[in-house]
């Protein structure tokens, strides 16, 4: 799905770009603090972090995807500090949400911010209903959630790609 450029007051959310893969490992795919609760692994090579990016870049320019990604760009320099995007599950019926920010970035109000301003875009493309969900030992993460809106629904638990398994919180999101 191909979304504008999006500005909030510090930010601006933009479609990601095969460029953008060195920043991407550098900052936040290859640092085990940002992908210790992650379903990836952390990135030991820049070349992971293109594959993933390839598969995004291609499905942000399928205008049938049912999926979007952005990165979190500051207004200020144009950096790079983080990505977002929403994902349709239709087992639930909801978007889910999911984001990165390189840690130097964290307790800002930077994903907050940015999530709040794509779920508001997507909710006046009629998109309205939302789910996400986090690790137990990630609390922080809830709070962006609450931030944004959501609302606690269930405890539950997730699967990593690498076999670890999380318990969780599980929040949802119905917007007007």
């Amino acid at each position: 799905m191909k979304l504008p450029v999006i500005e909030t007051k510090r930010l601006l959310l933009t479609p990601l770009k095969l460029s953008d893969a060195e920043r991407i490992f550098q900052g936040w795919t290859s640092d085990t603090r940002v992908t210790k609760f992650m379903i990836y692994s952390t990135h030991k090579t820049v070349e992971e972090t293109k594959a993933w990016l390839k598969t995004v870049v291609s499905s942000t320019e399928n205008e049938s995807a049912k999926s979007v990604d952005v990165g979190f760009r500051l207004k200020e320099n144009g950096m790079l500090i983080g990505t977002g995007g929403a994902y349709y599950k239709p087992e639930y019926n909801r978007w889910s949400l999911g984001y990165n920010i390189a840690f130097d970035y964290w307790h800002q109000g930077y994903t907050s911010e940015a999530m709040k301003a794509l779920t508001e875009y997507l909710c006046s493309m009629g998109i309205k209903r939302f789910f996400s969900d986090h690790a137990v030992d990630n609390p922080n993460s809830g709070k962006v959630m609450e931030k944004i809106g959501m609302k606690f629904d269930h405890m539950g638990s997730y699967s990593c790609h690498d076999g670890r398994e999380f318990e969780a919180k599980y929040y949802i999101m119905d917007m007007k």
